[in-house]
């Protein structure tokens, strides 16, 4: 069997890391059936504890993939390795001198950061997949973006200002000089928005991400007054403006918002929270919840509720068509690229509170027949179809990596 050089971070947390960490290991079941996997830890996983990490990798090599004799003695020195805020690029650097190829060709899943530059200019040849940009090339636009979403933390002072100088001075210039250096022999992207944001050129995978094939038993079982938003709970999936439009679709008629993820700071907690009363909103909170009652959830839902401002793909959104609810979402690349030709995909311009909310409440006022039909359109099944197997979407990862190996 050849072998392949697999550089990832998510394989190494026991816990669920979002959509990035779905993709990885759909996609890394696939490929271990394909070649002999050799694991390079990135950088990045070193935020964990060196028991931690141990147990984890000899977890993966139970399971047949083989962790880099090198990451072992990465972990011996550990303790003098040491991330760098001004100069991020330094510990992968650092990283990479205890690494050897072992196989013709680098594949990186999911692009996060330095690592793959490094380990795959040792190598013959190395390829990653975009699921956001490395950085964003259109530097005004982007500011001016996150001025109107990201706003500023009163306590801890960072903010659109400290996003838009680590995009300018690290990530699109370190970036930029690495891959003149170590040009990569492919770059892939799961839509066509990591290339329109990053300016990089690349092949847009077809499909980009798939679903679990069991979200559609829970289709067509009615429909319930609510509606529903799940993700990060952060600037970037759009918390601030979820209750705006919450509050806009209020105005017409009552609606209950159920909201399903994990805060990430404390500020914007309380934001909510505030708003939530000052407004007079009915929401209920669930937390990070098991994936079934997640999916009983969002499949009894009218509608999701998506203005996120920083997308690649949206799992979110896929699953939740999956599961026979429409969606309201903002027309970023991610979202117009994937999902762009659906009716049951309500696009509105981005940062347009009153559209969403025009958008919501005609899905709401809709009946249980019209629901379905939009649901169970010609072009919505074509689209599930597509999406609803990872084999597919991995066999287009590997015809790729064929082409080089």
């Amino acid at each position: 069997m050849r072998k392949l050089a697999l550089l990832d971070k998510h394989l190494m947390a026991s816990d669920f890391g979002g959509g990035g960490s779905v993709h990885v290991r759909e996609v890394t079941k696939r490929l271990k059936e394909k070649f002999d996997i050799v694991y390079y830890p990135s950088s990045a996983v070193l935020n964990k504890s060196k028991d931690e990490l141990i147990k984890q990798a000899k977890s993966l090599e139970g399971n047949g993939i083989r962790v880099h004799e090198g990451f072992y003695r990465v972990l011996e020195d550990s303790n003098r390795l040491r991330p760098s805020i001004l100069s991020p690029h330094k510990l992968p650097q650092e990283v990479s001198r205890y690494y050897e190829p072992e196989a013709d060709l680098l594949y990186e899943p999911d692009h996060t950061g330095f690592d793959v530059f490094f380990v795959g200019g040792k190598f013959p040849k190395y390829g990653f997949t975009m699921h956001e940009p490395i950085y964003y090339d259109q530097s005004l636009g982007y500011l001016a973006r996150l001025i109107k979403f990201y706003g500023i933390n009163p306590y801890t002072l960072k903010g659109f200002h400290t996003r838009f100088l680590y995009n300018e001075f690290i990530a699109k210039r370190i970036s930029k000089n690495l891959l003149k250096k170590f040009w990569p022999t492919f770059v892939l992207g799961v839509s066509k928005a990591p290339f329109l944001e990053s300016g990089l050129d690349g092949i847009v995978l077809r499909p980009g991400n798939a679903f679990d094939p069991e979200l559609l038993t829970h289709r067509n079982r009615g429909k319930e007054d609510y509606m529903v938003f799940w993700s990060r709970l952060n600037q970037d999936k759009g918390i601030r403006e979820v209750l705006e439009i919450t509050r806009a679709v209020n105005r017409r008629r009552k609606a209950k918002l159920v909201v399903m993820g994990k805060f990430f700071d404390k500020y914007n907690e309380s934001m909510f929270w505030r708003r939530v009363r000052d407004w007079g909103l009915e929401v209920e909170y669930l937390g990070f919840v098991e994936r079934e009652k997640l999916h009983e959830v969002v499949s009894r839902a009218k509608v999701l509720l998506y203005p996120s401002h920083v997308d690649g793909f949206s799992l979110v959104v896929l699953e939740a068509l999956a599961l026979g609810t429409p969606v309201v979402a903002y027309d970023i690349p991610a979202i117009t690229d994937v999902y762009g030709e659906l009716k049951a995909m309500k696009i509105v311009k981005e940062f347009d509170v009153k559209g969403a909310a025009e958008n919501a409440i005609g899905i709401m006022d809709m009946g249980e027949n019209e629901v379905h039909d939009l649901m169970n359109e010609e072009s919505m099944m074509n689209f599930l179809n597509l999406y609803s197997s990872w084999d597919r979407m991995a066999s287009s990862i590997i015809r790729v990596i064929e082409q080089y190996i």
